[in-house]
């Protein structure tokens, strides 16, 4: 299916151990897999860190697992439908909470033993994981003194020195400020210290034994129980750790983790957000039998056929102890989840698979047999109607039956372009999402939240997805990075089309021989980057197009990670703004409406299908030209939609010094410097998730429903249904007539079967208005408001909610007398 998960470089001291066991940090699994390991993942026993690691652009992880899809491990098939392990598997343990945390400004301050067991650290600092340091150290007096350093806002820059100059990034991150005004003249690269203790469940005795860590920025060193396990460098996908022979089931264990905030990693991380460091996502741990399932890539289609690609690893070492099976089963059962919730108590699996295989011998790794399902009358996932399913796969072994239990949301859909003639007549080359030319309504989205930075809850996530939902948007660029697996659960159960992008946005250098897109010696960390997201997200039935990254150059290494992506998935277009000749489809960012029109009549010159990844810059208290860009896109299929900058301000709290009061703070308001102000202040929500003016406008322009007057006078409408998957019964419909704002009429408005994309006409019962209040006033002015409201409770809203509404002018005001008349009576 894919490539190994480990490749060990072999030194002189090890070559003389003995090498008959196949257990991870010690000997590498030997793989007959296609795809090779990432080049810059290297696995050895180095007993301590040469300490250059986090300046060596090839240098990306040392030990660290190699990326595989999100699911978890449960105990049976029952606990693995509920997809995350919190509650129910006994085989996996947060480590989220307070841990003992040290920080310094620079490097050569910290405290270089604390990761020994015998290291004192009871008079240290307690931090939440997950948390950026930055933000947990604001100072509530207001007085600037913060504890933690200082978040730094810039748009475009990184945050320590550097120049446009080619070559530049060989100076690294710690060279001095030309400038002693810049906060990371003093700040030069902070360094946090952690510290926990953590007991291994004893059941987990014979088990292989994993540390997960779900994002951390931007570079960590790791140690258990003083033992140098390895590094980290990517700091928005997981880094995942195997320390079996570090720790002992039903023992104590002590992590350490060194988090540095600046690292070469960061040249790729200069997006448009508050930079904060910290482990800011989930850290947990787990085990696996010794024969267990390493990956799998479940591959649905419209056409309600799935195959299922699984990767068996066996870390048995070569014992003559222990009688290893030679057979083995998986077996795969597909539910049905509800629409919007999840697979119902007491369900039966719509389909059972079994794939008998032979067992991986010791040490090694290999591809399972592909499974195939076919699915009749299969429900189909859209952001109209997110149908998802639930597949459960379970690892038999013929003496000890089901070993290991997994599982992954996934859902029937396909997302593709093709040349075809469209729903407008029009032959060309257009984006489908199930056969149907969908309409990509989006906003870009940073995870932030003004009271936890970048450390998002469950709680954060469901809410945005409740705000999205109520103002008709369909579609989010994960705007600059792959983002918490959560995020892609609630997009995938109430439906968002996604665009996953890579952790990789070099803004500093721009797009010319400067840009770090062309060296070579940046190849690897650009591959990796795109893959990390790319096999950690594959299954994710909501993401419909994949993107390389941001504002990062147009040079031969995204032609590198282009082509590595191509070879594991085929399954959606990919998308990279800055080089268009390279991937599957147009992008650009902020045109004007003008070229939007030219490009919806299908100008020469551009590369179709199109997407907008940002456009509409959402500063102050409007977007503008929202309805002019949409009347153009809406008018044709040659742009499939956009996403606006942005969603949510990134604004952070901090206090008064006078009044001790909390408010919302943007660039510069913590007193770093360099910044960029109020740039970061560019959402359609303010930080607190309170909506803003333009929220409305987006709701407006957004919606899935167009109503237009065929005979106004006669209260003729024409209702357009604008969805591509589902008709508008789950909607009521009422009307109001106003004369001169002054309702005169009210009513429900019975509008049958609409399917999607038809049109239908129906009419007011304007004679019984008039015939209750006398024919239409010649100086009145008369306007009919259509609403549709929810027939039923919904996630995202209670029942009532209007979702989508139009105002029609029925007739405008004769004869008024003048401002001069008027007030002579």
């Amino acid at each position: 299916m894919k490539k190994p998960l480990f490749l060990f470089t072999f030194t002189e001291e090890f070559m003389n151990k003995t090498i008959l066991a196949a257990v991870f940090g010690a000997v590498a699994l030997q793989c007959f897999a296609v795809q090779p390991v990432l080049e810059g993942f290297r696995y050895g026993n180095d007993s301590a860190p040469a300490g250059t690691e986090w300046e060596n652009p090839q240098m990306l992880a040392l030990n660290k697992e190699q990326p595989r899809a999100t699911f978890y491990p449960f105990a049976d098939a029952q606990s693995a439908l509920k997809i995350f392990p919190e509650a129910d598997s006994k085989y996996w343990k947060s480590l989220n909470g307070n841990w003992k945390f040290h920080w310094v400004k620079t490097p050569a301050e910290r405290p270089v033993d604390f990761y020994k067991k015998d290291f004192d650290v009871s008079a240290w600092d307690e931090i939440p994981v997950p948390s950026n340091w930055n933000v947990v150290g604001i100072s509530k007096k207001g007085n600037g003194h913060h504890k933690y350093g200082l978040p730094i806002y810039v748009n475009q820059p990184v945050i320590f020195e550097h120049e446009v100059k080619e070559g530049d990034w060989k100076k690294g991150v710690m060279r001095e400020p030309r400038d002693k005004r810049r906060t990371t003249y003093e700040y030069r690269n902070e360094v946090g210290s952690y510290r926990r203790d953590f007991t291994v469940p004893a059941d987990w005795d014979g088990r292989e034994i994993f540390l997960n860590f779900d994002a951390v920025d931007s570079f960590f060193y790791l140690w258990v129980n003083g033992k140098y396990i390895g590094f980290s460098k990517n700091s928005r996908d997981p880094a995942c750790f195997d320390v079996t022979k570090y720790v002992k089931p039903g023992e104590t264990a002590t992590i350490a983790v060194e988090v540095y905030r600046n690292s070469d990693g960061s040249f790729l991380e200069a997006q448009d957000m508050f930079r904060l460091p910290g482990i800011f996502r989930t850290v947990s741990m787990y085990s696996t039998p010794k024969i267990y399932i390493s990956d799998i890539f479940v591959k649905p289609s419209a056409d309600g056929t799935m195959t299922i690609e699984a990767e068996l690893t066996n870390r048995w070492q070569q014992s003559g102890t222990v009688q290893l099976p030679l057979n083995a089963t998986l077996r795969y059962s597909l539910y049905e989840n509800e629409l919007y919730g999840d697979v119902p108590a007491g369900a039966q699996p719509v389909s059972v698979t079994e794939v008998p295989f032979a067992v991986p011998a010791p040490g090694q790794i290999k591809d399972s047999p592909v499974a195939k399902i076919s699915l009749p009358g299969a429900k189909l996932w859209s952001a109209e109607k997110p149908h998802c399913y639930t597949l459960v796969a379970e690892l038999i072994e013929p003496r000890l039956g089901v070993t290991e239990t997994i599982s992954v949301q996934t859902g029937f859909r396909t997302a593709e372009i093709k040349n075809a003639v469209d729903d407008f007549g029009t032959d060309g080359r257009w984006y489908y999402v199930n056969d149907k030319t969908v309409k990509l309504k989006g906003v870009n989205r940073h995870e932030s939240h003004p009271e936890r930075g970048h450390a998002l809850t469950r709680e954060d996530m469901e809410e945005e997805v409740k705000l999205m939902k109520r103002a008709n948007i369909n579609h989010v660029r994960n705007s600059h990075y792959p983002d918490d697996p959560y995020w892609y659960y609630l997009c995938n159960k109430y439906g968002i089309y996604l665009e996953d992008e890579a952790n990789i946005e070099s803004h500093q250098y721009y797009y010319g021989k400067e840009s770090i897109s062309h060296p070579p010696e940046w190849k690897a960390a650009h591959v990796a980057r795109v893959m990390e997201m790319v096999e950690r997200n594959k299954n994710q039935p909501s993401i419909v197009i994949w993107s390389l990254g941001n504002e990062a150059g147009p040079g031969e290494n995204f032609v590198h990670a282009y082509n590595a992506l191509k070879a594991l998935d085929t399954s959606r277009p990919v998308q990279y703004e800055r080089n268009n000749s390279i991937v599957d489809m147009g992008s650009n960012q902020y045109p004007s409406v003008g070229w939007v029109i030219g490009s919806a009549r299908g100008d020469a010159g551009r590369k179709y299908p199109f997407h907008i990844s940002e456009y509409a810059h959402s500063m102050g208290n409007a977007l503008g030209n929202l309805k002019d860009y949409w009347d153009a896109i809406e008018s044709s299929n040659y742009i499939m939609g956009g996403a606006i900058w942005d969603w949510v301000d990134q604004s952070i709290y901090n206090y008064d010094g006078e009044t001790g009061k909390r408010f919302l703070a943007y660039g510069g308001q913590f007193g770093e410097f360099p910044n960029d102000g109020q740039f970061v202040m560019n959402g359609l929500i303010f930080g607190d998730r309170e909506p803003k003016p333009q929220y409305y406008e987006v709701k407006k322009v957004y919606q899935n429903v167009g109503v237009s007057a065929v005979d106004p006078l006669a209260g003729t409408l024409e209702i357009f249904n604008k969805n591509y998957f589902k008709d508008l019964s789950e909607y009521d419909v009422t009307w109001t007539l106003a004369e001169d704002g002054v309702i005169i009429g009210c009513g429900k408005l019975e509008i049958g079967d609409v399917p999607a994309r038809t049109k239908k006409t129906v009419a007011l019962p304007l004679a019984e208005v008039k015939a209750k209040h006398g024919e239409f006033r010649p100086d009145a002015e008369y306007f009919a408001t259509i609403r549709f409201h929810l027939k039923n409770d919904a996630y995202w809203a209670k029942k009532g909610y209007v979702q989508m509404d139009e105002q029609i002018l029925i007739k405008a005001a004769e004869k008024r007398p003048s401002l001069l008349e008027a007030s002579k009576k």
